[in-house]
């Protein structure tokens, strides 16, 4: 409209030049004005984009060094030292559990329980607390351990190495001040063991932790995890008792090639002991580990062995030479069993093992097998000569235990059943009867080369020498019946010898003193038959003594074959009477991992 009138007017102002003029110059002004605003428009939507870039550098920026920062506020003027709470009259609650990695070595000669496990603790430091608005939205932080406080926990009954944490892992701490820490560490604990049934023996081991230097007014001890602690009696009333049924976690636990975990058992103790300030709680929490021995590896490199080679001590009694080397041999074979049994055992041992009570037993089955080798050696060696059989000695080891023992002495032939030895005095016939005479002169014609007295010949042959005491009573009746027929064949010249009349007359005929020459050299060979007859029955009784002698050893090796069979067969109860080997209890389950290792469950 106003256009219009400015339009209007210039129109009808035409006889007016000098008014056009200046509405042109209105026209300017206006269309720099709009372009003023333009600009500033234009100006202001730059420096709004600017800003706004400058604004998203700036954030960026910040959320890298949020962390850094973070780290420097926490850990600037930290002193980790003191305990991390509020008041210095709060107790500080730790909660520990572990995870068992692996039972690496059971050392029963230095009675050592090597063990590899990973520690879980968890404790609240009021140091270490942040907003995590201030921090881009940080809420969880991992601080090196060597940093930040941590509990002095360290193993009671370590046997070697060090005591307390060495792997000093990072901790995790969360904005509102819970710590979680989880140091790996391998412990070598004292066990007490216990080798009465080895190898079939079970191990009771423990591991006792509890902080160093602070009592429970200080430092309280808790169990992990927590929902699955039970309250236990205590048999004193300064005692607090508290377990849980699986103390450790078994999700990455590597099953051992040699013993069997059956039970691993947690326990908190919180006891009151007396002290120069007044009664001070002191806390621990202690693993009780319950272990089997897999038997398998021993049966077959001990016990199977040795077993087998006691059994090698009854056929000692079958041989008849070599008993005692192949005695010996036994018991060295045994010995190098026991060296390797010492080499295992520890020596302040206080019992004797199980397989060292098989072990001496056998031993001393074998010692006495060679002390019964001997004797049985020395009774099949007898002559029947030099020994004479008592007669208890015959009834009971020819006639009784024979029997008891189904033993049977094999029947002779019927052909030397008797002796048939033809009495040589029977082979003198009536003929010579008469020839006492010649000779007598025979003998006196002999005086130069001593006397012949044939009486005292067969009085020598009667009176046999030692040996004949060893004949038995019909063999003497038999030898002096056919003396006595001798003596009767012989009695003229017997008599002639002793000045005796004779009986019939001699003709001193040159035929009849050559007869009696003859009968004389027939009586000398007479006697030396005799005399070699006698010899052979005397072998002949020796040799039958003799076998008696032999069968007595051969029962006596049937006699100990028996017992030393039933022996060993005892022994097998020593080893049966294990208490393992009647323990049917299976191992603890593996359970299935919930987290990774080392990482904890927020």
């Amino acid at each position: 409209m106003k256009q219009e009138k400015v339009v209007t007017y210039v129109r009808g102002a035409t006889s007016k030049p000098h008014e056009i003029s200046w509405i042109t110059k209105k026209e300017d002004e206006e269309k720099w004005k709009e372009k003023e605003e333009k600009l500033s428009t234009m100006k202001s939507h730059l420096t709004l984009l600017i800003l706004l870039s400058a604004n998203v550098f700036c954030i960026k920026r910040t959320a890298k060094d949020l962390e850094s920062q973070l780290y420097e506020d926490l850990l600037f003027d930290y002193n980790k030292v003191p305990r991390p709470v509020k008041n210095s009259s709060d107790i500080l609650t730790v909660d520990v559990g572990a995870s068992l990695i692996r039972i690496i070595d059971v050392d029963e000669k230095n009675q050592v329980f090597t063990t590899n496990l990973w520690l879980e603790m968890k404790w609240n430091d009021a140091k270490l607390t942040w907003s995590p608005q201030k921090y881009g939205g940080i809420k969880t932080l991992h601080i090196p351990s060597d940093f930040i406080w941590t509990p002095d926990l360290v193993l009671y009954n370590n046997a070697a190495g060090d005591p307390d944490i060495t792997i000093l892992t990072d901790a995790l701490v969360t904005y509102e001040g819970v710590v979680y820490w989880q140091p790996p560490a391998i412990y070598k604990s004292f066990c007490p063991i216990d080798v009465t049934w080895f190898p079939y023996d079970e191990q009771n081991c423990v591991m006792k932790f509890g902080t160093w230097t602070y009592t429970g007014q200080y430092v309280d001890l808790k169990q992990l995890p927590k929902e699955q602690v039970v309250i236990e009696k205590s048999s004193t009333a300064d005692e607090q008792v508290e377990g849980i049924e699986q103390g450790m976690d078994l999700s990455f636990f590597y099953l051992s090639a040699e013993w069997d975990l059956l039970q691993l058992q947690s326990k908190r103790h919180s006891v009151l002991y007396a002290s120069c300030c007044g009664p001070e709680k002191y806390v621990d929490i202690t693993y009780y580990f319950r272990l089997r021995r897999k038997t398998l590896f021993f049966t077959c490199n001990l016990i199977v062995p040795c077993f087998l080679i006691s059994i090698l001590t009854t056929f000692v009694f079958y041989l008849s030479d070599h008993k005692i080397t192949f005695s010996i041999s036994i018991l060295v074979t045994l010995t190098v069993f026991f060296l390797v049994l010492i080499d295992l055992m520890p020596p302040t041992s206080l019992v004797i093992p199980m397989f060292g009570r098989y072990l001496i037993t056998t031993m001393i089955l074998v010692a006495l097998s060679t002390v019964v080798s001997v004797i049985t050696v020395n009774f099949r060696f007898r002559s029947g000569s030099a020994h004479k059989m008592s007669p208890w000695i015959r009834v009971v080891f020819l006639q009784f235990l024979p029997k008891i023992l189904m033993m049977k002495r094999p029947e002779k032939n019927e052909s030397t059943k008797q002796t048939s030895l033809i009495d040589p005095a029977s082979l003198v016939g009536p003929s010579y009867a008469n020839s006492a005479k010649a000779a007598n002169d025979y003998r006196n014609e002999k005086k130069m080369s001593g006397p012949i007295n044939h009486s005292n010949d067969v009085i020598k042959l009667r009176e046999k020498p030692s040996s004949q005491a060893v004949l038995n009573n019909t063999f003497d009746m038999r030898m002096r019946n056919t003396e006595s027929k001798v003596e009767t064949k012989l009695k003229p010249f017997l008599c002639a010898q002793n000045n005796t009349a004779p009986t019939v007359a001699f003709r001193k005929t040159k035929k009849d003193k050559t007869k009696t020459m003859d009968d004389i050299v027939f009586v000398n060979l007479l006697n030396q038959v005799r005399f070699i007859a006698e010899h052979f029955r005397h072998n002949e009784m020796e040799g039958e003594i003799s076998d008696d002698w032999t069968f007595v050893a051969m029962v006596l090796d049937r006699l100990f074959l028996i017992i030393f069979s039933v022996l060993n067969i005892g022994t097998v109860f020593i080893i049966i009477e294990a208490p393992a080997l009647k323990n049917v209890e299976w191992p603890l389950n593996i359970t299935v991992p919930n987290k990774p290792l080392g990482q904890a469950n927020l």
